[in-house]
């Protein structure tokens, strides 16, 4: 008897007043916020990557590069360390001798 009543007055908990037509509803649909985007800042590079990136498609042979502590020249088949030095510039040669890629790292 007791679980009848119980029962029944979960039911009637559950139909409450419907809301009148000026009060706000549940909004069932996505709502997209105007946000102004804002403009990210430039990446400065730390490194000399700008002043080797018009050897790009040049041979490595004719380019004037003296590999150092802050200068790795290496052939995209090479192994090379994984560690990320920001003032290190890294230029990238094919098989075909030909710079391809030159970058911070």
């Amino acid at each position: 008897m007791m679980y009848r009543l119980g029962a029944l007055l979960a039911c009637l908990a559950a139909c409450g007043p419907l809301p009148a037509e000026d009060e706000p509803a549940i909004v069932t649909e996505p709502v997209e916020v105007e946000v102004e985007a804002e403009e990210a800042p430039p990446v400065l590079e730390q490194c000399d990557a700008a002043d080797y990136r018009p050897l790009i498609g040049t041979p490595r042979a004719e380019a004037a590069m003296s590999p150092g502590e802050r200068l790795r020249v290496f052939s995209v088949n090479a192994i090379i360390t994984q560690e990320y030095l920001p003032q290190r510039t890294n230029v990238v040669f094919g098989d075909d001798g030909l710079i391809t890629r030159v970058y911070c790292g």
